[in-house]
């Protein structure tokens, strides 16, 4: 019976786990780091019973956005959100050019962005890595020098660090982990805290 108790505790700590980090459905606006982080969604819509688009004017370079909601147009400023979700489920943050960026790891800490130029013509398209070290933090290309620079006085990360990313790729996926490699270095770099 005791056994059954502790399964049966194990599955619940699961799934209220699993529910308290599930992504919202559908689309939507977040307006701050936090509700980024608490998933809320502002003029969200289920994507699939609802029409809604999201036209960010990246061609004409507008700094604002047209969500049409409920049959409704509506202009944002880029600048008065942290960003926004697709009805694909992926989600972006802006930055301060007014440019947005894609979000690889949206449940984890350190934050990693992946921004892809199209091939153009004879001229390769290319990748450039961008991280930020909280949700509210500034984006900056991810190096191995700026990812210390954001920790500084954390020298076990940068031992950590030196030791797995010599010349290898800092935006990589440690499956064992089930997060990136960068984040599962920093949580190992933390001081373990005691329970009582």
């Amino acid at each position: 019976m005791k056994t059954f108790l502790i399964a049966l505790w194990g599955i619940f700590a699961l799934a209220s786990a699993a529910r308290g980090q599930s992504p919202p459905l559908g689309s939507g606006l977040y307006r701050s780091a936090a509700d980024f982080r608490q998933h809320r969604l502002a003029l969200a819509v289920d994507c699939k019973t609802a029409t809604h688009k999201l036209r960010l004017h990246e061609f004409s370079g507008k700094p604002t956005m047209t969500v049409i909601h409920g049959g409704k147009p509506y202009q944002v400023a880029k600048d008065s959100l942290f960003g926004f979700r697709d009805c694909d489920g992926r989600d972006y943050r802006f930055a301060s050019n007014n440019q947005h960026y894609p979000i690889l790891n949206p449940g984890e800490e350190l934050l990693i962005y992946k921004v892809e130029q199209p091939t153009v013509g004879k001229n390769p398209g290319y990748v450039h890595l961008y991280f930020s070290p909280t949700a509210a933090a500034p984006i900056q290309p991810l190096t191995l020098l700026a990812v210390k620079k954001a920790f500084p006085s954390n020298h076990r990360f940068h031992d950590l660090l030196d030791a797995q990313f010599q010349g290898g790729d800092m935006a990589a996926y440690d499956a064992l982990h089930r997060m990136t490699k960068l984040n599962w270095l920093l949580r190992q770099s933390q001081p373990a805290t005691v329970s009582h």
